[in-house]
Parts: C-alpha cells; structure tokens; sequence
C-alpha cells in the first residue's frame, strides 16, 4: 500500500465511522420508539382489564401521568398512519401494538447487525492501515 491508498483507506474509515454514528443515533431513535409502544401496551393492558369508573393513572409522556376514571374499557383510539386514529376494540389495539413492537424490534436488529458488520470492517480497515503505516515508516527510515 502506497501513500494514496493509506489516504484512501482513511477516508473509507471516516465514512465507516460516520456511517456507524448514524446507525447509532437510528437505533436510539427506534429504542425511545419501543419504549413508548411498552408503555402503550402497558396502559392498554391496565384499560382493558379496569371496571367502568375505575380510577387509573394514563401516562401523558415526560414521564408524567394522569388520573382518569374509566367510561368504557372495551374500546381504544390507535393511531393507524401520519396523523390518524381508528377506533378499535381495546384487544385490537393491543395486537396493533404488538405488530408494532415486533415490527420496531427487528428494525432494531437489523440496524444492530449492519452496525456490526460497519465497525468490524472499520476495525479491519484501521489494523491494515496501522500495519501499513508502519511498513512505510520502516522503508523511509532506512
């Protein structure tokens, strides 16, 4: 490997690393995204199983809840795209959730996986490039 192709090498390690800090901030995004779902399916599970009049605590994000008392736990709102809800039987909107959850989680993995094969190759990359590096300071040293 001369000069150039250790710059090449170089800029090809920058772009795995950019490339692995994307993926990074991708997989953080659809963790936060699970855990809303988790927290969903959680009051839903709670909704369903309350008697009419029941006080429950809803969460309303930011960590924060509410005190609701329950009109009917039969039925539930689901958001079903950009901006719009159905309404559902409450064990329907359970199961869309849990589509979701499943959907999310291999997303996850997915993302887990290319990141992996993005940093191992990036670990590659840098030894040959050291190894290299070190193969042309000897030669000019001489």
């Amino acid at each position: 490997m001369n000069e150039e192709e250790i710059r090449q090498a170089l800029a090809t390690l920058d772009l795995y690393r950019a490339q692995a800090e994307t993926l990074a901030e991708q997989q953080q995004i659809v963790q936060m995204s699970l855990e809303e779902y988790a927290r969903a399916r959680e009051t839903l599970s709670k909704w369903k199983d309350a008697d009419p009049g029941a006080e429950i605590l809803v969460p309303i994000g930011g960590n924060s809840f509410v005190y609701a008392k329950v009109g009917t736990s039969d039925k539930a709102l689901v958001g079903i795209g950009t901006g719009l809800t159905v309404e559902r039987s409450t064990g329907e909107a359970i199961k869309t959730i849990d589509t979701r959850i499943t959907e999310l989680t291999d997303g996850f993995k997915k993302i887990s996986e290319s990141r992996a094969v993005i940093e191992s190759r990036a670990q590659q990359l840098t030894q040959m490039v050291q190894a290299e590096y070190e193969k042309l300071q000897q030669a000019q040293g001489r």
